[in-house]
């Protein structure tokens, strides 16, 4: 779409968004791959938290939100559960990355199916189902631990079922936070999402440790069961027909999928944040997989020092979350996140050099940056993503998002396979400097993008004042 060119001093917002597809495809631009909710023409724009806090003022996505908040808690008591019991039953890193694997393994095979079935069916539906099945599979998890029948070859079949829920739940959830609130309140929705699942990430270990320690790891799965009840309970307050599929007509299931990657890997933008996406998945989040073993094995505390190191990771982590949601308008989000990764490298360098040197003191010091900055970085890829994407391709870019979730249990079998022979510091110490260098070949390849300002985002990257989403 032609435009006429913007005056001197003004935001470039009259630059319609590069064509994507074939031969051709231009490069990265300042101007993709950032949104946000203020004025076009405003530049500077001061961080605000009040600004992203009037979401709120939606009640469903008050509602969805909070429903959010619930799962969240499960989900990461749940981390902490699951890392506890494996490594009782077993005492050993392998079979821990093998029980982490079969909770990605399902991601890996159905998330790009959930994305379809996210486009094409009601995703206030679809996320409800998912929900109530998880629910039901933490209260028979339970059931097997009070009767003394969990084996770790059961808590594989448990992970393989958890995970197919979550493939076709997840590309659902996020889709519908978008739609309720509409393209301009799109980012500080993503960011309150996962200040959200943050903040469980202070409460829900905490909470873990303290059921497991006085209870046993049975309590800590009741518990779980109860907050997915919670959670639907929520979700039914929600109007069915808020998540309705979009008008479009539709091929076969396949053909959907096909149509989704292909959408996603023409458009530049959202190729670059796919690439910085699963970057820090395979080589940095994992170190998540490594941590209860090293906690135990390498720094001799017990299970719950290792609780409360995920809850440090959780501090962090919503403080950087908030930080994001205050960022909103911020013209420079490529540059943000490269920072932030870099950091969250030097994060993982420092959890293993400084254990070595400090002990359990160092290991505070780099979780605290781990979090902090790994959190900034995924928040603000994930609602670049949604930002550069159009509403009709939601659930499959979703869908190829939850891939990257998928690669940190993937990742953990090689893992623990390498630090069962090298140790847990010496993995976190390469996790580190690959991350480092990936970072910067992607960044010096694109600088235009990586150093350039942006334009606000609106429903599917910039566009000229009045241009619809879509062909």
């Amino acid at each position: 779409m032609a435009t006429e060119p913007t005056r001197p001093g003004l935001h470039n917002v009259g630059v319609a968004r590069p064509p994507t597809g074939g031969p051709g495809v231009p490069p990265l631009v300042p101007g993709a791959g950032g949104m946000g909710a203020g004025t076009p023409g405003m530049r500077g724009n001061r961080p605000s938290l009040r600004k992203a806090f009037e979401v709120f003022h939606n009640r469903d996505y008050r509602f969805l939100w909070a429903s959010s908040l619930v799962a969240f808690t499960g989900m990461q008591m749940q981390q902490i559960a699951r890392a506890v019991l494996a490594w009782d039953l077993t005492q050993s890193y392998s079979a821990v990355g093998a029980v982490f694997l079969s909770f990605g393994l399902p991601m890996l095979l159905f998330s790009l199916i959930g994305g379809a079935f996210a486009d094409r069916l009601n995703k206030r539906n679809l996320t409800l189902v998912t929900q109530a099945a998880t629910g039901i599979l933490m209260l028979i998890t339970a059931a097997l631990i009070v009767a003394d029948l969990i084996t770790i070859e059961l808590l594989f079949i448990v992970g393989l079922a958890q995970g197919t829920f979550f493939a076709f739940g997840m590309p659902a959830r996020s889709p519908l936070m978008a739609v309720v609130v509409g393209p301009h309140q799109l980012m500080s929705a993503m960011a309150l999402q996962n200040a959200a699942m943050n903040a469980t990430r202070l409460g829900g270990p905490a909470l873990a440790g303290v059921l497991i320690g006085v209870w046993g790891v049975e309590a800590a799965y009741f518990t779980q069961s109860g907050l997915y009840v919670i959670s639907v309970a929520l979700l039914l307050v929600v109007p069915a027909e808020r998540g309705v599929a979009s008008a479009v007509a539709r091929g076969s299931m396949f053909r959907e999928i096909a149509a989704g990657l292909r959408y996603a890997g023409t458009d530049p933008v959202l190729r670059m944040l796919m690439a910085l996406a699963f970057t820090t998945a395979l080589f940095a989040m994992p170190y998540q997989v490594l941590l209860n073993g090293f906690v135990e094995e390498d720094l001799g505390r017990s299970a719950g020092a290792y609780a409360f190191l995920q809850t440090l990771t959780g501090a962090g982590a919503l403080v950087g979350s908030l930080g994001v949601a205050a960022f909103t308008e911020y013209e420079r989000k490529p540059l943000l996140q490269l920072i932030s990764g870099l950091a969250g490298a030097a994060g993982l360098l420092l959890l293993g050099f400084g254990s070595l040197a400090f002990g359990f003191g160092g290991a505070i010091a780099a979780i605290l940056v781990l979090g902090l900055m790994l959190t900034v970085y995924q928040t603000l890829n994930q609602t670049m993503i949604m930002g550069a994407a159009r509403p009709e391709y939601y659930g499959r870019v979703m869908s190829m998002m939850m891939l990257t979730f998928s690669t940190m249990p993937l990742m953990g079998v090689p893992l623990g396979i390498a630090a069962d022979r090298i140790g847990a510091t010496n993995v976190f110490i390469a996790e580190g400097a690959i991350v480092v260098v990936i970072l910067l070949v992607l960044a010096l390849g694109n600088p235009a993008y990586t150093f350039g300002r942006q334009s606000p985002m609106i429903g599917g990257g910039p566009r000229a004042v009045g241009e619809p989403a879509g062909d």
